[in-house]
């Protein structure tokens, strides 16, 4: 370190500019008369007495007053023992701001404001490695890349992913052989926006991307906040974009993480008169025990009007039902938060239809 450098430290240490240069004269030269000392640094001769006097008063330098006065440095480990101590205390009061920033600003119940994209994407990448079910992520090249291998193992263990990925237009977006393995779909989406993971429906993770100042994030582990994210990501994030990437199987069994997918899939080959059958797996909505259960998918409800053409997403937005019939019994199924009908579902499996058919939503 520089002597101009290490004087301007010490003078933000609380060293006086006359004092930390006749210290670290002192240090250079070795014990040094006053005269000399003056001589050699820049300190005044009518100043020199009393900066070393003060330097002696905090335990930087030892004087000798023989002949003349002399000033012999102290060894630093026990000179700088104060100030190791302020450095300390720094140190102390850096993490205590950090741990302060970072921490999530209880807003109650399950639902947390954070200010840092770093603290959304961390926490986005445990919930990832701990989804069960189902992922909808809407995320950035870039941000894919780093939960590559979270989203390649939930992908490996049967959750199924939902993936937005923002591509902007002048950009290509990557080959279908980079997205297999980490999601069933992909939609390329040509707009910016928020990054946005929901998992389970029952944790959701937010965060918006802009200037420092403007960035926070909402953390979310509440089925009922979180499915105003689900609806965010299904309108705004998924429903109007393309499909880039689709391992999906054009053949039976179809699986559906989504009533609204399942309804607009299965519609048009119930009203044609085709035979359904599969399982529904999910919880009584009575008793809250879960259940599986292998049987026919008989008809749709839902709010809206009923013609040849499949169900929009907004006809599907108040209410949307598949009737299932199993074991002589029909039952109303829902999704996951179904409010009314029999069974809230996590997966529907059509497994048999009596005439080949491509059901997967578009």
């Amino acid at each position: 370190m520089e002597s101009d450098e290490l004087r301007t430290i010490l003078n933000e240490a609380g060293f006086s500019p006359y004092e930390a240069d006749a210290y670290i004269t002192l240090l250079e030269t070795g014990p040094s008369s006053a005269s000399e000392l003056a001589t050699a640094s820049a300190v005044p001769r009518a100043r020199i007495y009393d900066v070393l006097r003060s330097l002696e008063d905090e335990g930087y330098v030892t004087l000798y007053d023989r002949d003349t006065l002399t000033a012999h440095p102290v060894d630093p480990s026990d000179a700088l023992s104060s100030l190791r101590s302020t450095v300390s205390r720094f140190e102390n009061a850096i993490n205590a701001i950090e741990d302060r920033y970072e921490a999530p600003d209880e807003l109650g119940g399950e639902v947390s404001v954070v200010r840092r994209f770093r603290t959304v994407f961390d926490h986005a990448r445990t919930v990832v490695s701990n989804a069960e079910n189902h992922l909808q992520l809407a995320a950035t090249d870039t941000q894919v890349e780093r939960l590559r291998s979270a989203l390649r193992a939930a992908y490996e263990r049967g959750v199924r992913i939902h993936l937005s990925l923002f591509v902007p237009p002048e950009e290509t977006p990557p080959a279908s052989e980079e997205l297999r393995g980490i999601s069933h779909e992909v939609r390329r989406r040509t707009l910016p926006g928020p990054f946005l993971l929901l998992a389970d429906r029952q944790q959701a993770c937010y965060a918006t991307r802009g200037r420092r100042t403007n960035e926070y994030g909402v953390l979310v582990d509440d089925y009922a906040t979180a499915y105003a994210f689900h609806w965010y990501f299904l309108t705004r994030l998924r429903e109007v974009y393309d499909v880039v990437h689709d391992a999906r199987s054009a053949e039976a069994p179809f699986t559906f993480v989504e009533i609204t997918d399942c309804v607009r899939g299965i519609e048009l080959a119930l009203d044609a008169g085709a035979t359904i059958r599969g399982r529904v797996i999910g919880r009584s909505r009575a008793d809250g025990r879960r259940l599986s259960l292998s049987g026919e998918f008989v008809a749709v409800e839902y709010t809206g009007t009923r013609d040849e053409t499949p169900a929009t997403l907004l006809e599907l937005a108040a209410k949307a039902t598949v009737v299932f019939e199993a074991d002589d019994t029909r039952y109303t199924v829902g999704g996951p938060g179904a409010a009314i009908e029999d069974i809230a579902a996590d997966r529907i499996v059509v497994e048999e239809l009596s005439e080949a058919t491509d059901i997967r939503p578009v």
